[in-house]
């Protein structure tokens, strides 16, 4: 075998592990983001239940919540085993589907060729809307509804419990409540995370992909296009909330009409700042974590 011929089949063994790694690495960073960021998930969704609560008054509600074991801070990290396994699930997901889907992408538009800048954020930008479609089905609005039921129900009841009551009152279809909301929202918010966070690596690197940047780095591309996002698409969030709280039987235009008629257009952004106060540093560590994971899947690449 002539060296072209072997740099040829690396590169397609390559080519076939590549998702897989990313999915790896997008279990292991989606497990470190949930246990970093969970208490500002739980305050942010508090918040878009309860609008007119101020960011330490809902501390307080939540703190206030159980006795013992479950009561006090420990409050803040309520369901948070189940949360954990979505995430390994969803974040796993999400990247083996982005990368399958741009590597197909090229292979097929563009024969493998290596992609100029604006075709590269097409293929990003496409990327991430598959990659919001496959993991909402998959994984995120079942689970989201059931995050938002357990953290907004009046009683203290189990994550386990309030599944089956779900399945009893409103059967499986009721899993999916609210799910034209979630997946606006994931298919957005991929489709401005995944170009932001590789426009800006991109620049950093001078356009040499095979390089790994530091941890800094990672960590502030992973913020912006964190904050990027859920500045752009807060609103669907808001509508999402909302139409999977228990007990709420609107369609999403009275819901949508509800929000404004109660809170006028700041209503759609409730909840913003908490929202970025969890998303940045979630999708910081995130991308981060994914990058240093695949750091030690590709040793062979080098460092910026």
């Amino acid at each position: 075998m002539t060296g072209k011929e072997e740099n040829k089949q690396q590169q397609q063994q390559q080519h076939v592990n590549f998702p897989w790694k990313r999915l790896v690495a997008g279990a292991v960073a989606g497990t470190a983001d949930v246990w970093a960021c969970h208490p500002l998930d739980r305050i942010k969704t508090q918040l878009q239940n309860n609008p007119g609560k101020s960011i330490v008054g809902t501390f307080g509600d939540i703190v206030s919540k159980g006795k013992g074991f479950t009561g006090g801070v420990n409050a803040l990290y309520e369901g948070i085993l189940p949360m954990t396994a979505e995430a390994i699930f969803k974040v796993g997901i999400r990247y083996f589907a982005f990368s399958w889907f741009t590597e197909q992408y090229k292979t097929t538009v563009y024969n493998g060729e290596t992609l100029n800048k604006k075709q590269q954020f097409g293929a990003n930008l496409l990327g991430g809307a598959f990659a919001g479609t496959i993991e909402s089905f998959v994984v995120v609005i079942p689970c989201e509804l059931l995050k938002v039921r357990h953290m907004t129900q009046e009683h203290n009841k189990s994550f386990s419990t309030v599944f089956r009551d779900v399945l009893r009152e409103e059967g499986f279809q009721g899993l999916y409540k609210g799910g034209s909301a979630t997946l606006l929202r994931q298919i957005t918010n991929h489709m401005v995370r995944f170009p932001t966070f590789y426009a800006i690596s991109d620049h950093l690197k001078g356009g040499d992909h095979s390089v790994h940047l530091p941890v800094w780095q990672n960590l502030s591309a992973g913020a912006i296009a964190g904050t990027a996002s859920t500045l752009f698409n807060n609103p669907l969030d808001t509508i999402k909330t909302r139409m999977q709280k228990q007990g709420q039987n609107q369609t999403t235009m009275q819901v949508v009409k509800g929000i404004y008629q109660e809170n006028g257009i700041k209503g759609y952004w409730a909840g913003v700042i908490p929202r970025i106060l969890r998303v940045a540093p979630g999708q910081a560590i995130t991308w981060a974590v994914v990058e240093l994971v695949m750091g030690f899947l590709e040793p062979s690449s080098k460092k910026h």
